[in-house]
């Protein structure tokens, strides 16, 4: 058996949460939208905010 089999899977170490601003939301949001109307899934003149 290999060492790596013997170990086993490492396990996550948690170091805490980021909590994005609100401009940051409100760019994912955006870039969001852009992503969906490029596939055909919303119009140039629909959102999902």
């Amino acid at each position: 058996m290999s060492e790596e089999l013997k170990k086993g899977i490492p396990k996550a170490i948690f170091k805490g949460m980021v909590k994005p601003t609100k401009e940051e939301r409100q760019k994912d949001d955006e870039d969001f939208d852009i992503i969906l109307k490029q596939y055909g899934v919303l119009k140039e003149n629909e959102s999902t905010y």
